[in-house]
């Protein structure tokens, strides 16, 4: 049975140590308001953090009783062969810690333990709305990248913003389709595409500027299992609106 931690504040979650590179048992909460402003300076690079000074003035002893606030440090686990366990066991038996590798190692092995498929995307869901296109490239890079590794919630949020899209019109809107469609591709839930994809041919504009989308469409189409793609493919045959040419690739597909 795991031994229940001692609610102090050295053994919360919250506690941030007051000094980068000093063993010390002074530190801060990260849920006090006077650091709101400095958060993401402190995680992201602690050593050149300019808060320093606030820091010292609100710091306290580890060992100080928590407050119901309290958030118990999780264990991990550290493989010996891992980049971390490594650093230790180079620690262990000279007494020298390269701090900046050491930096290094602890990122390594934080990632090593993050479960990419179940990790949280709002805050990369987010950025793909954002009026800034660097931002929203950021995103759908990030996105695509957690995809690869089987995250859903990745794959819903990038459709979901896929589906929001018009039909293309410039070619830079079909550029920018095509992007998506090759990252959402990536997934196994792709199969999900079919319906919206049937709608694009439905409402995209068949013309030189499109052609290249359009083909894109019935690529992925062809791929597709043929019980998914017969009866809507089918009806779309007897459609008036679709040109002689397109008829023809919808039954190249089916094999008519």
């Amino acid at each position: 049975m795991e031994e229940e931690r001692e609610k102090i504040c050295f053994n919360c979650n919250q506690f941030f140590p007051a000094m980068m590179g000093e063993t010390t048992e002074f530190g801060v909460c990260l849920n006090d308001e006077a650091l709101d402003p400095f958060i993401d300076e402190l995680l992201e690079d602690r050593k050149s953090a300019s808060c320093q000074k606030l820091v010292d003035s609100i710091k306290f002893s580890g060992e100080r009783k928590a407050c119901n606030e309290f958030e118990e440090v999780e264990e991990v686990e550290i493989d010996d062969n891992s980049p971390m366990g490594l650093a230790l066991s180079r620690y262990s038996e000279t007494g020298e810690l390269d701090l900046e590798s050491l930096e290094v190692d602890i990122l390594e092995e934080q990632l090593r333990n993050i479960d990419l498929k179940s990790m949280p995307v709002d805050e990369y869901a987010a950025a793909l709305r954002s009026s800034n296109p660097e931002e929203r490239d950021s995103g759908i890079t990030t996105l695509t990248g957690l995809i690869s590794f089987g995250n859903k919630e990745a794959f819903n949020e990038l459709f979901g913003f896929f589906k929001e899209l018009p039909p293309p019109t410039t070619l830079a809107e079909v550029h920018f389709k095509l992007k998506l469609l090759e990252y959402l591709k990536r997934s196994e839930a792709r199969i999900l595409l079919i319906p919206e994809l049937i709608d694009e041919l439905y409402h995209t504009v068949s013309n030189n500027t499109t052609r290249q989308w359009i083909s894109e469409i019935f690529r992925f189409l062809e791929l597709c299992p043929y019980e998914e793609i017969y009866e809507p493919l089918e009806r779309m045959l007897s459609d008036k609106r679709f040109s002689y040419r397109l008829k023809a690739k919808m039954k190249r597909i089916l094999d008519l």
